[in-house]
């Protein structure tokens, strides 16, 4: 009986914590990334809503919280035109739980060579609702023969 009792818990607090989860890493992974891609490389902030919830947490400091400020930032960048290809490349994904990771190449910005990224996004309840970066320029010479990719 106690065994069975045993089972049972188990089973109940593993159902629990299935359903109280933020979808499985993959789900984030993906998520992410076709926000990543679509809006932040492809420049279509219209669509903002299909992924950041409407509690948006930011880290970076030149950017207050909220999704109106993050569709405000993005309104004012220049416009992407409909044929150009996407204004970089995610090189990596790395997730854990409810954060994913990219490393991203940018092809322009923040220096004429590009840059290399590091967005972490915390995701909840299928949305986007916290972000940090690191951001560094991509230097025209460096100290060593590695690629910073």
């Amino acid at each position: 009986m106690k065994k069975l009792w045993l089972a049972l818990t188990f089973s109940c607090l593993f159902a629990q914590g299935a359903m109280a989860g933020d979808h499985d890493v993959n789900t984030n992974k993906q998520l992410v990334t076709e926000f990543y891609q679509e809006v932040l490389l492809g420049g279509k902030y219209q669509v903002l809503d299909k992924y950041i919830g409407n509690t948006y947490i930011q880290h970076n400091p030149h950017l207050p919280n909220g999704k109106e400020a993050l569709r405000g930032f993005l309104k004012s960048l220049p416009a992407r035109p409909e044929k150009a290809g996407p204004s970089g490349e995610i090189v990596r994904v790395i997730a854990e739980g409810d954060l994913v990771v990219l490393h991203v190449n940018t092809y322009d910005w923040p220096t004429p060579n590009g840059g290399a990224i590091i967005d972490i996004f915390k995701v909840k309840e299928g949305k986007i609702v916290e972000h940090w970066d690191v951001i560094q320029g991509i230097p025209e010479t460096s100290a060593n023969n590695n690629s910073m990719f």
